[in-house]
């Protein structure tokens, strides 16, 4: 749906999306996650559904229902850790959409650790976004995204 949010405004909200060369799997995880984080923010918009069409279209009717399952387990373990805001940009804006905020380049970038096996970059970032908060649960969920999502297979290939 390509409506504008109600909060939307033409000022700069992170990087821009392209600098992140995000890989296809990253990019719909991004998407769908938005789509949770606006269920958390606004219940009423009722994310969740775009979140499971959008996991349903990329991943298929097999991948699909585990795959965004996977990333709103993600998403609620790193909630539960967190104590403050969580900066997010609409999935549904074009405008907003094409910009990441801090907080969800951090997700993105612990996630990508988790996925090359680093450990203590994953850790430090968790540790970061989690606002120094036992991150371990939150880690295990990356873990278990990235092998739903089929990330792990494709940096075993690379």
């Amino acid at each position: 749906m390509g409506m504008q949010s109600r909060g939307c405004a033409e000022a700069r909200r992170g990087t821009r999306i392209e600098a992140l060369k995000l890989a296809p799997p990253e990019f719909i995880v991004l998407s769908i996650a938005r789509h949770y984080f606006e269920t958390f923010a606004e219940p009423g918009a009722h994310g969740w559904l775009a979140a499971t069409s959008d996991a349903l279209a990329c991943f298929g009717s097999d991948r699909g229902p585990r795959a965004g399952l996977s990333v709103l387990c993600a998403v609620q373990a790193m909630r539960q850790a967190r104590e403050g805001v969580f900066r997010f940009n609409s999935a549904r804006c074009p405008a907003c959409s094409a910009w990441v905020s801090d907080h969800e380049k951090l997700f993105l970038n612990t996630l990508r650790a988790v996925v090359r096996g680093d450990a203590a970059a994953a850790e430090g970032f968790a540790a970061i976004l989690c606002e120094g908060n036992a991150a371990e649960g939150f880690l295990k969920a990356l873990g278990v995204l990235a092998e739903d999502c089929g990330m792990v297979a494709a940096v075993a290939e690379a």
